[in-house]
């Protein structure tokens, strides 16, 4: 049988047979790596959307407060505490908002259901014209249902976040999503005050 030798005597094929195996295998892990890649990019846009969604209907909701708390002070001046309270909440989660502050996000938001459910109180209990005022209903409306748009949103970004990060935890992605920076991202996390405040209700 013919063989291949070169100048020296020595067989060449298996020199030439390593290297195909070798080409085929960069040709194969760069094969994985664009569909991993890929994959990665398209479940981190995901996250992305989802966290939009709901900071936009967390922008929407602040939105309103201005309006809720200029519909209370035409019946009262009374109650400049709560006024102020609601304020300052707004205030904070408005920055969490601007800065992306997912970490403080979840307290600002609880601590902002807190005041409005206390202007709730106080509205029902001193104020009961007002209670039943088309315009101040007609805001507790709209503000309960961004409350809830804002839980389904809530739920929709940590679906996300828990399909990327089981993504970058599975071998062999694992080792692609090390080498092109991906890592874990944390979900909202809210304990149960906080999710009972997140479905108050206003009505």
């Amino acid at each position: 049988m013919y063989e291949d030798y070169d100048e020296r005597g020595y067989n060449s094929r298996p020199v030439w047979q390593f290297v195909l195996v070798a080409l085929c295998l960069v040709a194969l892990l760069a094969g994985m790596a664009y569909r991993t890649y890929n994959q990665l990019v398209d479940k981190a846009e995901d996250v992305k959307l989802a966290e939009s969604n709901a900071e936009t209907l967390m922008q929407r909701r602040l939105e309103l407060i201005p309006d809720l708390v200029a519909t209370v002070k035409n019946f009262t001046k009374h109650e400049e505490q709560v006024f102020r309270d609601i304020d300052n909440a707004r205030a904070a989660l408005q920055v969490c908002l601007d800065n992306n502050d997912l970490e403080q996000l979840e307290e600002a938001n609880k601590e902002l259901n807190i005041t409005i459910d206390s202007l709730k109180s106080v509205v029902v209990e001193n104020y009961p014209e007002l209670a039943s005022s088309k315009a101040y209903t007609a805001l507790m409306d709209q503000l309960e249902g961004s409350v809830n748009r804002i839980a389904v949103a809530r739920e929709d970004y940590n679906e996300a976040v828990s399909a990327y990060n089981r993504a970058i935890k599975h071998f062999p992605t694992s080792i692609f999503a090390s080498l092109f920076g991906y890592e874990e991202i944390d979900p909202f996390q809210a304990d149960d005050d906080a999710h009972q405040n997140n479905m108050v209700d206003f009505g």
